[in-house]
């Protein structure tokens, strides 16, 4: 598909991976659907990128999720693609010994990492593919997996939670393909974000580039590519593209 005149929905669209993603295809002509549960953040997108829509979504919240898509299916008439994108990152082990008093991972942590990197995007395909197949729609889900997804020491919810993205992505290219709907993972390695710095030292992240045969993080424009090529290549489907510099954990 050539991304002028696409549809395509982005979620976590209000900063990083997802704000780059929304002006650049926006730039290339698409109709960028612009959901964040931060309002303040889309205010600023639509400052940089006047003809981006925006809705202020949370889409770990079903009920919420429902509402939204059919609006915006009503609104547009249909989808090409979604973006899976939205994410957090949250390091924790599973025993802490020095943590007191409760050594063990927080129950509350796991709720709410699963909930936003891997029940919103079940929650958003599961909405967004059965209105794209009433519609007859043609397309592809794209889910931004992580390098994590191997299994990342001291990432047990963000590991599990990537993982079960990238499941679910193999999972869906083989149901939907009938309909014309491919679906495709990208796992980003160590990048140059504000979370990459946020959740990992400085002194821990140095390490890692260390370890990666390129030596550095990646940028940010190199996974908006990759999108790019998922989306412009029709017979890419079931596949996680790895963007990681070489790196293997």
């Amino acid at each position: 598909m050539e991304v002028n005149g696409l549809r395509i929905i982005i979620t976590g669209a209000g900063s990083g991976f997802g704000k780059a993603m929304s002006i650049h295809f926006a730039d290339l002509g698409a109709q960028i659907i612009a959901l964040d549960i931060n309002a303040q953040a889309l205010n600023l997108l639509k400052v940089e990128s006047p003809k981006v829509m925006t809705f202020v979504c949370d889409v770990a919240n079903a009920h919420e999720v429902e509402k939204v898509t059919a609006e915006i299916f009503e609104q547009l008439g249909g989808i090409e693609v979604l973006i899976n994108n939205a994410g957090i990152m949250k390091n924790a082990p599973l025993v802490n010994i020095l943590q007191r008093p409760d050594h063990k991972h927080s129950l509350e942590l796991w709720d709410k990492v699963i909930a936003v990197n891997q029940s919103s995007v079940f929650y958003m395909t599961r909405c967004c593919a059965d209105l794209m197949i009433n519609k007859r729609c043609k397309g592809v889900i794209i889910n931004i997996s992580s390098i994590a997804a191997q299994g990342n020491m001291g990432q047990t919810a963000y590991s599990a939670s990537k993982a079960a993205v990238e499941a679910m992505t193999k999972v869906w290219a083989k149901e939907l393909g009938r309909f014309d709907i491919r679906s495709v993972a990208i796992a980003p390695g160590f990048m140059d974000t504000a979370g990459t710095a946020e959740a990992i030292e400085e002194k821990m992240l140095a390490q890692w580039i260390e370890k990666t045969p390129l030596r550095r993080t990646g940028k940010i424009e190199e996974v908006v590519k990759t999108a790019q090529f998922a989306i412009e290549n029709d017979f890419v489907n079931g596949e996680v593209l790895k963007i990681n510099g070489g790196l293997s954990l």
